[in-house]
């Protein structure tokens, strides 16, 4: 086998707002609370809101207690 066959699939380097949500197990609804009042890293373009999955790594770690 091929270590690419092994290997694990990337996640997407900006997730959607329902994504992040799943990712971190709280509802759609607080996630677009926390995204609008700052909480959580965000690269907004037009409409569009993502957050970069590396920057959510980034702000689970820093946020634990």
């Amino acid at each position: 086998m091929s270590s690419q066959a092994q290997s694990q699939p990337q996640p997407p380097l900006l997730l959607r707002p329902r994504e992040v949500a799943v990712t971190l197990g709280i509802s759609t609804g607080l996630t677009y609370r926390m995204l609008s009042e700052g909480a959580l890293p965000v690269v907004r373009f037009g409409t569009g809101i993502r957050v970069p999955y590396a920057d959510l790594l980034l702000w689970i770690d820093k946020n634990k207690t």
